[in-house]
């Protein structure tokens, strides 16, 4: 056991024992009911998903590119394509 934590109040060892990811054994073999109240989401989880293209609009912007890439290389090879003029 942690000596820092030895001497602690329950609530605040509860804390410290979360946010350190750490369980320490406790005195008595009775269960303790969880105070843990569901975590907000935070603002860095929609921060983060802001920069992102979606999967649709990407794949549309692919499918652009390829086909004015196509399109691009048959000008410069002088090639006839039966739906062109």
């Amino acid at each position: 056991m942690n000596p820092k934590t030895a001497d602690l109040d329950p609530k605040l060892k509860e804390t410290y024992e979360r946010v350190m990811g750490t369980v320490t054994p406790t005195a008595s073999n009775m269960p303790q009911a969880s105070t843990d109240t569901p975590k907000p989401q935070t603002q860095v989880v929609t921060a983060k998903n802001r920069g992102r293209l979606s999967p649709i609009l990407l794949a549309i912007v692919i499918v652009l590119f390829f086909i004015i890439y196509t399109f691009v290389w048959t000008i410069v090879f002088k090639l006839k394509l039966p739906f062109l003029p």
